[in-house]
């Protein structure tokens, strides 16, 4: 079986997220490879390359999980290294590719992370530009796992066409906790302007998030009716 991650670069000052690669990996052989057009946007506003993959042409391959790439998961040797898997609901014998989808590969000290493709059956995703959200602060103690969500087109959005507000509601208002991830919308709002019926919940919640700079955390599973 075929599995595919994105690579996801952050612009530090933006903070807005670019596509920039692929990482696959087929009968326990990986591959990675550049893609665009993505990567050229990135490239305009500082992006050279991946640590480790320097040439944006050639498409490395391993045998196993390239070595800048496993330097990204949580170190077996540390004291919590269960209590982590059992954070993100991994076993202990979850092979390296499961802990990296599931962990992202994030780090504190740069702007990758590695993301699953779009899927157009389920995607699980954290909501993004919850610190541009004043609503949050509104309706941040309503939220509950499982809470409904629901997806609304952002017309008015001038940096990103697609943009899609994830939009919570309680007690006949409507209230903006962020948006889809970029790397998502256009994907998702061809499946919103083709009419086709989801279901958005909650699925875990941090409300106050000392990650990624955003007011909370919340973790949205998303299905279809395909």
């Amino acid at each position: 079986m075929k599995e595919k991650l994105w690579l996801i670069w952050k612009e530090p000052t933006s903070r807005r997220r670019y596509k920039i690669g692929v990482l696959t990996k087929e009968q326990n052989k990986y591959k990675f490879n550049y893609i665009n057009p993505e990567l050229e946007d990135a490239k305009l506003v500082g992006f050279n390359y991946y640590p480790g993959f320097e040439d944006i042409k050639k498409v490395y391959e391993s045998e196993t999980l390239f070595t800048n790439i496993a330097t990204r998961l949580p170190n077996e040797n540390r004291p919590d290294y269960l209590e982590i898997l059992n954070c993100y609901n991994l076993e202990k014998d979850s092979d390296e590719f499961a802990i990296l989808k599931a962990t992202r590969g994030r780090t504190l000290t740069d702007n990758y992370e590695f993301v699953e493709t779009f899927n157009p059956n389920k995607i699980e995703f954290d909501v993004a530009g919850t610190r541009y959200c004043e609503d949050i602060e509104k309706c941040k103690y309503d939220l509950k796992i499982n809470e409904k969500l629901y997806l609304e087109h952002d017309l008015n959005n001038s940096s990103d066409p697609n943009a899609i507000k994830i939009i919570f509601r309680k007690n006949g208002n409507n209230y903006h906790l962020g948006y889809v991830p970029r790397y998502y919308s256009k994907e998702l709002l061809n499946e919103l302007n083709k009419g086709t019926e989801y279901s958005a919940m909650i699925q875990s919640l941090n409300l106050d998030s000392k990650l990624n700079d955003e007011n909370i955390t919340a973790k949205v599973k998303l299905i279809f009716n395909i």
